[in-house]
């Protein structure tokens, strides 16, 4: 077995009754048994040296948005949870050790983040208290005094190619499974082995969206493309209403629906594991925190998009500059 080093770890584990409603133990937080557990169940085992590359670079850039004390408390399992990052980032270093492939970067260091000028924090992760878009202030003063907005179709985003912040597939979401532990039955009885990890493909209904993040991160003002500016919603569930009721003209019989995002490992999946084509993404979009407003139509067509006025918002949104550098 290789012997790699491990980045500083959390002092703090999640409660004993957290840990265990998991079944897990204490020795599920510590990095030699991760490199066991990755031993047993070798999951980036046939990821190109490419792909594997892209993975540790979206983990580190997830850690440095993400890891903090408020998330130390959660259980490893969940994509919350610092820990959650803390053990992907060492499996996947173990699986460049294996490969005696040398890192193309330094070991990420992990500092504590300065939020003290932030307009507003949630109350917990994922919380969905107070909701932040971040945009151009050409579109977001129109959101502020009319509550102008835009919902895209699923089909509008996957064709945002040239912006990789929103690119993703929003139609189909893919997983695969290590082909090295599958094996297939052909119709004649005849057992094979896959020569490549088998790709599972989710689709399903059109819909229309709205998104924003669910924290404060000056970060995200460079991510999306010509941002100088943010809205703080202060009353998601009042916003809600008033999206739904701005849209009941246009999207009669469209079921509505809001929430934060699941992210999920795109090769590891969790036992049982649900992935939604509308309300799943990707692992490597989890720095962007996302909450969705969503239109479904199950069987009416989404395309282009809509405008939505909801009238003003002063009483329940605030308009931020981006912070100076």
């Amino acid at each position: 077995m290789p012997d790699i080093p491990t980045l500083p770890l959390p002092s703090v584990l999640p409660h004993p009754d957290a840990i265990r409603s998991w079944k897990q133990t204490t020795t599920d937080y510590e990095s030699d048994y991760w490199e066991l557990q990755y031993e047993i169940h070798r999951y980036l085992g046939r990821v190109d040296d490419e792909a594997l590359r892209a993975r540790y670079d979206n983990i580190v850039r997830n850690m440095h948005a993400i890891i903090s004390e408020d998330r130390n408390v959660i259980p490893i399992h969940s994509f919350l949870s610092s820990w959650y990052w803390y053990r992907k980032e060492h499996q996947t270093r173990y699986e460049f050790a294996l490969r005696k492939l040398q890192l193309h970067r330094p070991l990420p260091l992990i500092a504590k983040r300065d939020l003290t000028a932030a307009p507003a924090r949630p109350r917990s992760p994922n919380a969905g208290d107070i909701l932040f878009r971040y945009g151009e202030r050409k579109w977001l003063q129109g959101l502020i005094d009319f509550g102008r907005l835009r919902m895209r179709s699923a089909e509008q985003y996957a064709l945002m190619e040239k912006d990789p912040a929103r690119h993703d597939d929003e139609r189909v979401k893919h997983s695969y499974s290590p082909g090295q532990y599958v094996t297939l039955t052909m119709p004649d009885g005849q057992v094979v082995r896959p020569v490549s990890d088998l790709k599972y493909s989710t689709s399903g209904t059109d819909y229309f969206l709205y998104c924003v993040a669910m924290d404060w991160d000056p970060y995200l003002f460079g991510e999306f493309s010509g941002t100088d500016c943010c809205v703080v919603i202060k009353d998601p569930d009042e916003f809600a209403g008033r999206m739904e009721r701005a849209a009941a003209s246009q999207l009669p019989g469209w079921y509505f629906h809001h929430c934060p995002i699941d992210y999920f490992d795109t090769h590891e999946r969790r036992p049982r594991e649900r992935i939604d084509n509308a309300m799943s993404k990707e692992f490597r979009f989890a720095y962007q925190r996302e909450y969705r407003f969503l239109f479904a139509g199950f069987g009416q067509t989404a395309a282009g998009h809509i405008e939505l006025e909801l009238g003003p918002l002063h009483d329940i949104a605030e308009l931020h500059d981006r912070p100076a550098v």
